[in-house]
């Protein structure tokens, strides 16, 4: 009979070790535009979108940069939509962003937002990864806050922020990511993203976050040296590969 409860016990112990989530929480090395546009004729937007997507410009920007182009909706933000052009590493940006602006396809693209969107109101920044853990690109809402961390306090922010994510993993629905915005960083320094499959996940992860004593412990240490700017309400509307 010992030796019964002794297996027992060690096949619990090993599910659990089976069971348990390995995430390494890292850098991913990737940069990312973030081109943020209110929208004003949705349908001739897409179409325009759609068409130079479709360009033999867009084809060889994919393929020879690697570039990963989306875009989402926007809830929580002065702008309606933004544009995602993520690459691996800043020798990849600048490979695309030279194909990008020497093609007449993406140059009349562009002209196009006159006419569909407020131009008045364009913005953009460029972000780096700085930690980040699971894929991102498996999911399809996020909760993205936007805040400025005071200059110098960086690495201690992120220490912070780090050590939050580790403790509340199994509250954590999706995928999760530290950006510091280096250019475009007037009102944000950085960025904060949580991901999940659907808004009532989204919204009950961040709850239970928000309502842990390691998240209490997080805004007594890093509180003090960021200013949240706002908080964005994020939506995958089109990933956009050609097809």
């Amino acid at each position: 009979m010992k030796n019964i409860f002794t297996l027992f016990a060690f096949c619990f112990l090993v599910t659990g070790f089976v069971n348990a989530e390995d995430v390494a929480i890292e850098s991913d090395g990737t940069v990312a535009e973030f081109n943020y546009l209110t929208v004003t004729d949705p349908g001739e937007f897409m179409k325009s979108l759609n068409k130079f997507d479709k360009s033999e410009c867009a084809s060889k920007w994919r393929e020879e940069s690697g570039v990963n182009v989306s875009l989402w909706s926007l809830r929580g933000s002065g702008s309606s939509h933004f544009i995602l052009v993520v690459y691996e590493n800043w020798d990849m940006m600048e490979k695309g962003r030279a194909i990008f602006t020497s093609c007449p396809a993406s140059a009349m693209m562009l002209k196009s937002f006159k006419r569909t969107t407020d131009t008045s109101r364009s913005w953009n920044w460029i972000s780096e990864n700085a930690l980040s853990g699971r894929n991102w690109q498996t999911n399809t809402v996020f909760r993205k806050i936007n805040f400025k961390v005071d200059e110098g306090h960086e690495s201690h922010y992120a220490a912070a922020w780090k050590k939050l994510v580790e403790a509340q993993l199994d509250n954590i629905p999706g995928s999760f990511g530290l950006n510091a915005i280096s250019y475009g960083n007037r009102y944000a320094s950085h960025m904060v993203y949580l991901g999940a499959d659907s808004m009532s996940e989204l919204s009950e992860g961040f709850s239970k976050i928000t309502s842990s004593t390691d998240f209490g412990e997080f805004i007594e240490d890093a509180g003090s040296i960021r200013t949240v700017v706002n908080s964005e309400l994020v939506q995958l509307v089109k990933n956009f590969d050609g097809k």
